[in-house]
């Protein structure tokens, strides 16, 4: 049973790396609150193969929202490396855009090493890609670019996010940034 997590763990590491260019076992997550079990939910969400919602993704929320982030990553991963298990599921956009938000948050927010910003660059985006009106997304995708030197880049995020007309909360937040962004690069 070791050996069959040990390739499948070594398969999800092969993969984001083909995906992103690197190598997730660098990345150093970091817990902020206190043990929680694992547990897992009922939540009739809808359909899903493999128990994937009640196994994974709820229980990934938990942790997440308890500061449990290595645990966290872990659910998620499971998650959006399996799309396919909630084909059937009409929700499938919002439960995938959330889990590529959070796994995302975790690695701007909660981790450290050489990628980390890369890798949730690609979550960001994907993200945006199950769901283009999850607004908040665009509002760290924008961040990141920031970060990274790319001005120009969180600029164009910002304005297509105002072209997408956001609620007013959102759109002040990307006002906000975009007035931060020196001026030759917006």
């Amino acid at each position: 049973m070791l050996y069959l997590r040990s390739l499948i763990f070594l398969s999800l590491v092969l993969s984001n790396q083909e995906s992103t260019g690197t190598d997730p076992s660098q990345i150093i997550i970091t817990d902020t609150g206190k043990y929680i079990p694992y547990v897992p939910t009922d939540i009739d969400a809808g359909p899903s193969e493999g128990f994937i919602l009640n196994a994974h993704y709820f229980p990934a929320l938990k942790f997440y929202n308890a500061g449990r982030y290595k645990d966290a990553e872990s659910q998620l991963t499971y998650v959006v490396v399996r799309p396919h298990y909630l084909e059937a599921n009409p929700r499938r956009p919002e439960f995938m855009s959330t889990a590529h938000y959070l796994r995302g948050m975790i690695y701007v927010y909660h981790a450290s090493g050489l990628g980390r910003y890369t890798l949730a660059k690609a979550d960001f985006e994907a993200a945006v890609k199950w769901n283009p009106l999850n607004y908040v997304v665009y509002l760290e995708l924008s961040r990141v670019y920031s970060r990274l030197g790319f001005p120009e880049e969180a600029a164009s995020v910002l304005r297509h996010l105002l072209s997408l007309m956001p609620d007013m909360m959102t759109a002040e937040e990307a006002q906000k940034e975009l007035s931060g962004i020196p001026e030759k690069a917006r």
